[in-house]
């Protein structure tokens, strides 16, 4: 009977310890199974990628537009509500060279439509920036005021509709952006023979933040 007692004091530390462990609040499952790994999420990130850090999403962006084949310096700012809905504003100025255009402005409205709807299907599976870069796609509307070489500012006028897509260089919401759009301009709409129509590149590094705004509220 003392041999036994022996053995079990001896014994007992290997076999408590070949039990199962316990599982215990705030780990994933209570035991593996073949074939599981362990914390696995399919495609990565969290498909939000930090858009609703913040209800508005402010950009800034400095760069590059050609009209009609002529470059001129450019920057551009955004106002954008939860990545959807918001406007747009820009400036384009020849910098002194002999160029049809001397300078423009722009304002207007914009749509980002795929965010929300890929989002609420679970379409955003990954990697992070294939899915802002897909989700960034934007159509817009809105006018231009423009001064011609030998014009005065707003001789040139009209509407236009931009397209646009831009690539997160961080892989998340906030931080830099490589940012280009495809601008189909009508400048002088009814005014006949003074009517024309044009096309624009624009091509911008921009850096975006968001906020919170409120007005949710």
């Amino acid at each position: 009977m003392r041999l036994a007692g022996v053995l079990a004091l001896v014994l007992w530390p290997a076999l408590s310890g070949a039990q199962t462990e316990r599982w215990e609040p705030g780990e994933a499952t209570a035991a593996t199974v073949r074939g599981e790994v362990a914390g696995a999420r399919r495609g990565s990130g969290d498909g939000v990628y930090g858009r609703f850090e913040g209800d508005l999403d402010v950009g800034f962006g400095l760069g590059v537009t050609t009209v009609s084949e002529q470059a001129l310096g450019a920057m551009r700012a955004s106002l954008t509500y939860y990545a959807t809905l918001g406007l747009y504003a820009g400036y384009a100025d020849a910098l002194g060279r002999d160029h049809d255009l001397r300078r423009a402005v722009e304002f207007g409205v914009e749509l980002r439509p795929l965010f929300l709807l890929r989002w609420s299907r679970d379409a955003e599976q990954g990697p992070a920036t294939l899915d802002l870069c897909i989700d960034s796609l934007s159509l817009g509307a809105g006018a231009f005021v423009a001064q011609p070489a030998g014009g005065d500012f707003g001789t040139t006028r009209g509407i236009e509709l931009p397209v646009g897509l831009g690539l997160p260089l961080a892989g998340k919401a906030q931080g830099p952006w490589l940012e280009a759009r495809y601008v189909w301009r009508w400048s002088n709409p009814g005014e006949g023979d003074a009517a024309s129509t044009e096309h624009a590149v624009l091509a911008v590094l921009s850096w975006h933040a968001l906020f919170l705004s409120g007005i949710g509220d």
